[in-house]
């Protein structure tokens, strides 16, 4: 598709050198294996910046950016363009649009941030794309902290490159970003907590969990196994949660400590609210659902959610623990849904792209308040279109 694209030799012992103190050594992630997780990896945590702070007026705003699914047009050099520059011109102003009305605290990338899957993909893409993506945010120096979808690095086992761990370098190079490569050696890449500190800076308000949820289930060679559904947060995962949410109810004087979590793939938990109905328009694997009255707080379902077949027992792991409030997720673009299960609240919010399949663009908008640690508010963003006529 593109005449220049550039091959890379020896990618399968990639070593990455990322052009900020983030430096790692990649390896087994080429052909069928992948890294999971890197030791000692609070290193990679940027020291001396100020921590997440609620304003002098209780409040913390957060944007929640999700799917933005961003590529270089550069990619596609063909009369017949299959990636169209204007769409790349909509996402961008999705992005800066986005920002100016939410006036955000902290935004946080909600997985699918780039469409790994172009087999045209080069280290240069990559990186000028995650900074593209990163560039309206840095020119108002906003934190920014992200979590992983299922296409960020799907093309990593013929493109060693794209793995998370070396993606997360490239966002790492942006001096206010507040992810860590993980808090813990554990599965994935980007698992952290970002606690927010009170208006008067004395102790932990509330808490942010970026979670990575996976992409496919795969078999031990790296291989995706057919009709076996999207991956999942793992146990080793799920047991650096509680350990780290024990330590802040610790610090908490034994409460815990209300939180919001962002993960990309919903948990399966959000059919519990839809019925079972042989001729209800929505799906998980053979059985049909519909939405019964009241299953909905607000928003819309548009399409099937799309939530892992294998749960790993996180939302039980929720419930357990007692501090999410709320939890967030993209992956299915036009599902702009709250709803109530067991006490948490599962959100879904609208993909800001214009690189896949949605409606009507933008993200959303949540407000929480130091002095209310069992609610929040808030609010989906749509954003009109600056191009006319076709996206080409």
């Amino acid at each position: 598709m593109h005449s220049k694209q550039r091959r890379i030799a020896n990618a399968t012992q990639l070593l990455t050198q990322c052009r900020s103190k983030y430096i790692i050594s990649v390896s087994n992630i080429g052909g069928n294996s992948m890294a999971k997780g890197l030791p000692d990896s609070k290193k990679y945590i940027k020291e001396k910046r100020a921590p997440l702070r609620f304003g002098t007026d209780g409040k913390f705003r957060i944007l929640h950016l999700t799917d933005i699914h961003e590529v270089d047009p550069e990619m596609d050099d063909e009369e017949d363009r299959q990636i169209p520059i204007n769409k790349s011109k909509e996402t961008i102003n999705v992005i800066r649009r986005c920002i100016e009305i939410a006036n955000p605290d902290l935004i946080v990338f909600g997985g699918d941030n780039i469409s790994g899957y172009w087999q045209e993909f080069t280290y240069e893409y990559m990186y000028n794309t995650i900074k593209k993506i990163v560039a309206p945010i840095a020119e108002k120096n906003i934190p920014l902290a992200i979590v992983f979808g299922n296409h960020d690095a799907e093309a990593q086992p013929k493109l060693p490159f794209l793995a998370k761990e070396n993606q997360i370098c490239i966002y790492a190079e942006y001096e206010n970003f507040r992810s860590t490569m993980n808090d813990e050696d554990v599965s994935g890449c980007a698992n952290c907590s970002l606690p927010i500190l009170s208006s008067d800076g004395k102790h932990i308000a509330w808490n942010i969990w970026c979670i990575d949820s996976g992409d496919y289930v795969r078999d031990d060679e790296f291989n995706v196994i057919d009709d076996a559904g999207y991956g999942f947060v793992k146990k080793d995962q799920i047991a650096w949660y509680e350990r780290r949410a024990a330590e802040l109810k610790a610090q908490n004087g034994g409460k815990a400590v209300p939180s919001l979590l962002f993960q990309h793939i919903p948990v399966i938990q959000e059919y519990n609210n839809l019925k079972k109905d042989p001729d209800g328009e929505y799906s998980l694997g053979a059985q049909h659902y519909s939405v019964p009255d009241g299953a909905l707080l607000e928003g819309e379902i548009h399409e099937s959610p799309c939530p892992p077949l294998e749960n790993g027992d996180e939302f039980e792991r929720w419930k357990r623990t007692g501090d999410i409030v709320a939890a967030f997720f993209g992956h299915d673009h036009v599902n702009t849904f709250t709803m109530e299960v067991d006490g948490i609240k599962l959100v879904q919010s609208p993909g800001a792209g214009y690189h896949s399949y949605g409606d009507k663009r933008g993200g959303r908008l949540i407000i929480i308040d130091e002095n209310k640690p069992d609610s929040y508010e808030s609010e989906c963003i749509f954003i009109d279109r600056i191009t006319q006529g076709e996206l080409k």
